[in-house]
């Protein structure tokens, strides 16, 4: 018989370590999976033999399986794991009362302590800010870890993150061969940037007078537009008014009363239509010049403002065409 097989000859009674009692079931598929397990790792096929007897522990711990299952993982390389597992088996065999096991445990974990692979996660003090998390494969280091040289399973990829609040993650990978003993120094994390500061949330009050500036600025540009429109109508009217004058003078020297010739009639139709034209334009120019002035005014500051608000003004704009004429009347208070 190999040396490989005699840890399977020494244990194949098992000592019931769980609190909760294992079903019927749980019970028949562990003793299956040892007893696959024995014979693969009778033919060294470790991972094979090592994945049965961790479902056969997990449905139905015993410290015979326990024990097994160091000795598989001692076999296949993860030193760590059978590491920790050998102490928990020689614990499990001192309550069990089992020399026998006591012994072969304390061999192979003798045996083992010169392959083991150890990772040092080492934290200079400039390095020790405030906050600072050290994750190992995903679980945590503890401050008391640090600078401790902790057993690792060799040639596995484990992967090292350290994080702080205010600070940019760092992460990096390391690998530990069998019997060597590795260092990793963690560095200082390099600090954020602060982040930008929270839009201010502008209240009712500012929110309405946000509002009414900008209900003044639209007042103010609408005044303009239709003062400027006002001004050009103005000026249409009065050019035309001062033709519809002058061609009406003119006509009068051709006539004699209600008679005139073709010249005073020609000159009398392009004086009336000049005068028509005049009328529109001042029409258009006094619309204009009220409803910019009502603008104006209504767009005025609250401060400014000599009577009550734009929207309680109680201004008019009342327009008047007439045969001949045209206009707008604003009546209100100012």
């Amino acid at each position: 018989m190999t040396r490989a097989c005699i840890p399977f000859a020494l244990i194949l009674a098992w000592t019931v370590l769980a609190s909760a009692d294992p079903t019927p079931s749980d019970r028949a598929a562990a003793e299956a999976l040892f007893r696959d397990a024995k014979k693969l790792f009778a033919s060294k096929q470790y991972a094979e033999a090592c994945r049965k007897l961790e479902e056969s522990q997990r449905l139905d711990p015993q410290g015979g399986t326990l024990l097994n299952l160091a000795v598989c993982h001692a076999r296949e390389g993860r030193t760590a794991s059978a590491w920790v597992e050998f102490q928990e088996a020689i614990d499990a065999a001192k309550k069990a009362k089992r020399a026998d096991r006591v012994r072969l445990a304390t061999r192979e974990l003798a045996q083992l302590e010169k392959k083991l692979a150890r990772l040092t996660v080492d934290v200079p003090s400039d390095a020790r800010i405030p906050g600072l998390s050290i994750q190992r494969g995903g679980e945590r280091v503890g401050e008391g870890a640090w600078g401790t040289a902790v057993p690792v399973d060799p040639g596995v990829q484990i992967e090292i993150s350290v994080s702080a609040e205010g600070h940019k993650e760092w992460r990096t990978t390391v690998t530990v061969a069998a019997a060597e003993q590795k260092t990793l120094v963690v560095p200082r994390l390099e600090k954020l940037p602060p982040p930008p500061p929270k839009p201010k949330t502008a209240t009712p009050a500012e929110e309405d007078r946000e509002r009414r500036a900008r209900a003044r600025e639209t007042g103010r540009l609408v005044a303009y537009v239709a003062g400027g429109v006002g001004l050009v109508g103005v000026g249409v009217g009065t050019y035309f008014g001062l033709s519809a004058k002058s061609r009406n003078d003119d006509a009068e020297k051709h006539c004699d009363g209600s008679l005139c010739d073709k010249e005073g009639l020609a000159l009398n139709e392009q004086a009336n239509r000049a005068a028509t034209v005049s009328n529109i334009g001042f029409g258009v120019g006094v619309l204009g010049l009220g409803l910019g002035t009502y603008f104006f005014l209504a767009s005025a500051p609250d401060a400014e403002r000599k009577g009550p608000p734009a929207n309680s003004s109680g201004v008019r704009l009342l327009p008047s065409i007439g045969p001949r004429s045209s206009g707008i009347l604003m009546t209100g208070r100012w």
